[in-house]
Formats: structure tokens, C-alpha cells, sequence
């Protein structure tokens, strides 16, 4: 996580302390920092001054500075404000149904993530177009209409594959995986590599006009927070051809594959295709772990054993 530094006098302002007085506090403890208005402090020095002060918890600087940032928009900062502060998993998972058509298993043997049409997602909300006006000074001309045309066609040229960072969530194996008869694919995630999503209480519209690219952000990565049991990382891909489903296939380093998870309900004959996949496909197969889900004695909760 990044380290959060601000401006002396910006952290002098909220306290109502003088320069002086700084100085008088922190002189003795040889900080290392220059003593000018503009000088950036970082967070040992704020907690150091503040306790020093004797400043309650309620009205410490970063909390209020937390409280007081505006996470209603998916901007690309905000997103990477919301990275920042959240305790990045170091794997994340993503669920599959043991569909008829063996899709998702050929996904697994050919060792490629789909990057699914926001058209196909469960929540009419996520890439809604309304989330993003394209009115100038209050109005919607004919110029603007275009504009919205073409970014709606950009939108349904990328490619989305959603990930979580629980496992155990009784609903995700509901939706996601064909009612716990399928599988779940744990994957080695790199630090700072994926953005989370953002859950909004409101629906809020960003201006196309204002940053096109904010736009872009805010549309595909904000949802209701209806949905935050859901902790959803997305991997998104632009300049999909629409025309050729192989371009939404996403090749994996085979070595990144550390576990998969079978479902409470998951057959035998499912557990053995994907058995068989595996030592046929992946040269690293000894060393990607293999689980049964099973639920947990007397509580509405799932657990997995090791079975390899």
C-alpha cells in the first residue's frame, strides 16, 4: 500500500497550529524533514503529532480526510484509491457451471480466461449506459447523440472476466456455478494488477465531456452495493472484434492455476474429466491442489478439504 503524505500546511489548517509550534514538537526527534509550509509529511509524522497533541481518535486528520473523499464515482483514482486501502488478496477465484456444451471445460484444457459482453452479465445495471451523460450545458444535441453511439459501440468491443476474493461465499457457488455443481479456479494474483470493483449506494452519472477516460472507468467498474458480497476483480480487454468469439479467449501461464475447488453437489464424473484434463495439460499438475467442498457441521457456512 502506498504511503499517504500531505502538505504540512494543509495539516497545520486542520489543526489550527502554527509552524512554530510544529517545529517546538517534532525538532527534538530528528524527522529528517525540511521545515517549510510545503513540505510533505507522511503518516508517522501526522500520528506522532497528533498524539502528541492529544487529538482524539474522531478527529484525526487521515480518518477525516477518509470520510471525507468522494468514492461515488469509478474514476481510475478512485479505483486505485479503493486498491490501496483494501487488503489485496494474493489469489483470487473464479467460478464455473459444468455447463452442457463443455465450454467451460475446454477453457480450462486450452488454459484461457473468456472475457465475456457486458450483454451477457446478470445485473442490467453493470456497463449501463446511463451512467455516463452526454448532455453539454444541459442538453442532448445531435452532436452529442453520436458521441454516445460511438462510445456504446466501443463498450460492446471489450471484454470483461469477473474474479472474486471469496471462496467461501454460499451464494457465488449459487449463481455462479450451476447451484454448487461446478468448480471454482483459484488463480496467483500479482500485487496492484487487477482493480476491485466500486459498490455505489446511488446512481451516479460521470460527464463524457468532463474525461472521457473517467467515463470509461466509471461505466465498467461500478455496481450497486447490493452486490458487495460479491468482492469482484475485473480483467477488462479492449478491442474485442464482436464478430470473432476467439478474441474474448485470454491465454494463463499455466503455473499461475494454484487450486481448484469442487462444488458440494459436483458429480464424480465432472471431478474426473477435470482430473484428467489437468495431467494431460499442465506439466505443473502435481503441484496444483485439488479440494472438496463440503458444509460445515451445524452452521449455514462451506469448508474445503484437501483431496491430492
Amino acid at each position: 500500500m502506498n504511503e499517504k503524505v500531505v502538505r504540512l500546511n494543509k495539516f497545520l489548517r486542520v489543526h489550527n497550529i502554527s509552524l512554530d509550534r510544529f517545529i517546538e514538537i517534532v525538532s527534538p526527534f530528528n524527522f529528517g524533514i525540511e521545515f517549510r509550509p510545503t513540505t510533505k509529511i507522511n503518516e508517522r509524522i501526522i500520528d506522532f503529532v497528533e498524539i502528541f497533541l492529544g487529538i482524539e481518535e474522531s478527529k484525526r486528520y487521515l480518518i477525516n480526510e477518509e470520510e471525507k473523499f468522494d468514492y461515488s464515482k469509478s474514476t481510475e483514482g478512485v479505483l486505485r484509491r479503493l486498491r490501496e486501502k483494501q487488503i489485496q488478496p494474493k489469489t483470487i477465484f473464479k467460478f464455473y457451471s459444468n455447463d452442457e456444451n463443455g465450454f467451460n471445460l475446454d477453457a480450462l484444457k486450452n488454459k484461457y480466461l473468456y472475457h465475456n459482453s457486458h450483454q451477457s452479465f446478470n445485473d442490467p445495471f453493470d456497463c449501463n449506459i446511463n451512467l455516463v451523460s452526454f448532455e453539454r450545458n444541459g442538453k442532448l444535441k445531435k452532436t452529442n447523440r453520436k458521441k454516445k453511439e460511438s462510445f456504446k459501440n466501443k463498450l460492446n468491443n471489450i471484454g470483461i472476466c469477473c474474479f472474486t476474493g471469496n471462496k467461501n461465499s454460499i451464494l457465488m457457488w449459487s449463481h455462479y456455478s450451476d447451484s454448487h455443481k461446478g468448480y471454482c479456479l483459484e488463480f496467483e494474483k500479482k500485487e496492484n494488477e487487477l482493480y476491485p470493483i466500486n459498490y455505489i449506494k446511488d446512481f451516479s452519472q460521470t460527464n463524457y465531456y468532463e474525461n472521457v477516460k473517467d467515463s470509461e472507468f466509471h461505466i465498467t467498474y461500478s455496481k450497486s452495493i447490493e452486490w458487495k458480497y460479491e468482492n469482484e476483480y475485473r480483467s477488462i480487454v479492449n478491442n474485442i472484434d464482436s464478430k470473432n468469439p476467439n478474441s474474448r479467449k485470454i491465454a494463463f501461464n499455466e503455473k499461475r492455476l494454484k487450486a481448484i475447488y469442487f462444488g458440494v453437489k459436483a458429480s464424480d464424473e465432472l471431478k474426473l474429466k477435470i482430473i484428467e484434463i489437468l495431467k494431460e495439460n499442465y506439466s505443473n499438475f502435481k503441484e496444483i491442489e485439488l479440494y472438496e467442498t463440503y458444509l460445515k457441521q451445524n452452521t449455514f457456512e462451506i469448508e474445503s478439504k484437501k483431496i491430492n
